[in-house]
C-alpha cells in the first residue's frame, strides 16, 4: 500500500499548492477593498475573484479525476468506465454543510464583504473587521477547490463498471468528529461528509483492502500531547477518554448537550429506545415529531460526571459505567457498540 500512500500525498500537496496559488490572488484582491465601501468596493472585484476559484476548481478536478484512476489502477481494480469532463465540476458552489441553502459561486464569495460589515455593526475595529471577512474568503474559497477534487473523483469511482469505495483518513491535526470516522470505508456513490475547513483524505481501495489502511482514533488521540487532547476533545473529554470511555460515546455526547433545567449538563444523544444507553432505561413513549421514546432519565455529559464525582475516582468511573461512556467492550477502533461497521449513516455517529 506504500505507492497507493505516496499517490495520496501527492495528490494531497497538489491540492494545497493549488490552494495556496489561489489564496495569493484573493487576498490581493481583498487589500484592494475601499473600506468606505466594502460591499460595492468587493462587488466590483468579484467577477474576478471567481474567475481565480473557477479556475483552480479546474486545475483541482483535473487531478482529482487523475488521482481517482491512477489509485485504482495501482491496485488493479477496474479502471474502465466513462470519462469524466472536469469542467463540470468548476465555477459551481458546492454548499458548507447540509442544512446550507443552494447557491451558485458569487453568493458564496460575495459572503466575505457581509462578514466584514457584520462586523464592524458589532463594534469592531476595521483591521479585525476585514480580517474576519478575509478569514471567510479564505475558507469557502479552500473548501470550493477542495469539493472539486473530491467530487470529480468520486465520479471516476462511482462510474467504473465495478465500482470500488475509499477509506477516510485523517491529515493531523483533526477535530474529534473527523477523528471518530477515520478509517471507515464508504461506498464509492455515498457522501464524503466534511466540516468547514476539514482537510481529510479519501483513500480509494477495494472493501478487502480497506484494513490496511485503517487510521485508529485511539492511535490519533494517544498521538497527542495532553494539551491537545484537551483543546480538541475538551478537558473532561479528553479525561474519560484517557480514563477508558468510548471515544465515540464521548464525541457523540457533544452533539445534544444542554443545560437542564436543575443546571446539569446533559446529552439527548443515545437516550432513544434505539440507542446503546437509552435501549437499557426504562423509557417514555415518543412525543409529537420524536421518533423514537425517550429514557425518562437524563443521560449527564462526563463533564457533570466529573463534577459530581469531585475528586472520587472510583465514582467517577462508576457513573461513566452507568451512562454508557465506559462500555463492557472497551476501546475499540471502529466502535465499541457497533464494531467494525461500515459504511455511511448519514450522521456522525457511531453507536
Amino acid at each position: 500500500m506504500a505507492q497507493l500512500l505516496e499517490l495520496a500525498d501527492r495528490h494531497y500537496a497538489y491540492g494545497k499548492e493549488l490552494q495556496s496559488s489561489a489564496a495569493g490572488k484573493l487576498l490581493s484582491l481583498w487589500r484592494g477593498v475601499d473600506r468606505r465601501h466594502i460591499f460595492a468596493s468587493w462587488t466590483e472585484a468579484l467577477p474576478e475573484a471567481i474567475a481565480v476559484v473557477t479556475a483552480t476548481q479546474l486545475a483541482a478536478a483535473e487531478d482529482g479525476a487523475a488521482y481517482m484512476a491512477a489509485a485504482l489502477a495501482e491496485q488493479s481494480l477496474d479502471t474502465k468506465g466513462r470519462a469524466v469532463n472536469p469542467k463540470a465540476f468548476a465555477g459551481l458552489a458546492y454548499p458548507l454543510d447540509e442544512n446550507t441553502p443552494p447557491m451558485d459561486l458569487a453568493g458564496v464569495l460575495v459572503s466575505p464583504a457581509f462578514t466584514a460589515l457584520q462586523g464592524l455593526r458589532g463594534g469592531m475595529a476595521p483591521d479585525r473587521a476585514m480580517s474576519s471577512g478575509l478569514s471567510n474568503l479564505m475558507l469557502r474559497s479552500q473548501m470550493q477547490v477542495s469539493d472539486a477534487a473530491r467530487n470529480s473523483g468520486s465520479v471516476v469511482m462511482s462510474t467504473r463498471r465495478k465500482p470500488a469505495g475509499y477509506v477516510r483518513m485523517l491529515n493531523p491535526p483533526s477535530c474529534s468528529r473527523c477523528a471518530i470516522l477515520a478509517g471507515r470505508w464508504y461506498r464509492a456513490n455515498q457522501g464524503f461528509r466534511r466540516h468547514p475547513g476539514c482537510d481529510c483524505r479519501h483513500i480509494p481501495c477495494a472493501e478487502d483492502a480497506a484494513d490496511d489502511l485503517t487510521t485508529d482514533p485511539y492511535e490519533y488521540f494517544r498521538s497527542l500531547p495532553a494539551a491537545e487532547q484537551s483543546r480538541i476533545f475538551t478537558n473532561d473529554g479528553a479525561r474519560a477518554i484517557r480514563d477508558g470511555a468510548d471515544i465515540y460515546q464521548v464525541v457523540n455526547a457533544r452533539r445534544g448537550m444542554s443545560t437542564s433545567a436543575g443546571g446539569s449538563l446533559v446529552t439527548t444523544e443515545g437516550v432513544t429506545r434505539r440507542g446503546n444507553w437509552g435501549g437499557q432505561q426504562q423509557t417514555r413513549d415518543r412525543k409529537g415529531t420524536e421518533r423514537y421514546g425517550r429514557s425518562i432519565r437524563q443521560r449527564m455529559m462526563p463533564e457533570e460526571i466529573y463534577k459530581r464525582a469531585g475528586n472520587n475516582q472510583e465514582r467517577a468511573l462508576s457513573l461513566l459505567q452507568e451512562y454508557g461512556y465506559i462500555t463492557p467492550a472497551g476501546q475499540a477502533p471502529g466502535g465499541a457498540i457497533v464494531g467494525g461497521a461500515r459504511g455511511f449513516t448519514g450522521r456522525y455517529r457511531t453507536g
